[in-house]
């Protein structure tokens, strides 16, 4: 069980590092659908996906970080990330 977990969560941690960037995309295409059709309000989404990806690119490399240095950790418990979904292309971030 041990080593299953522990390799469980070194494999999310280097996969998280490495994908981290996906964050960037994912959140400028959701928030550009939620722009609307006014150019002024696209721009504004744009920067807006931008910026959050941005953050959740940080949050998610910080996460896989974490899950890689803390393998022997049973923090936050029960082999779970600090930041869901487990990986970037997986269902709703918010």
């Amino acid at each position: 069980y041990l080593s299953g977990r522990i390799m469980t969560k070194f494999k999310r941690g280097v996969v998280n590092v490495v994908t981290a960037p996906l964050e960037i995309p994912i959140k400028i295409k959701e928030h550009w659908n939620e722009g609307g059709t006014e150019p002024i309000k696209k721009t504004a989404y744009l920067f807006g996906g931008l910026v959050k990806g941005l953050t959740y690119t940080v949050g998610r490399m910080g996460s896989g970080l974490w899950d890689v240095i803390s393998l022997n950790l049973d923090f936050p418990g029960n082999n779970e990330p600090l930041m869901k979904p487990d990986y970037a292309w997986e269902g709703e971030h918010d």
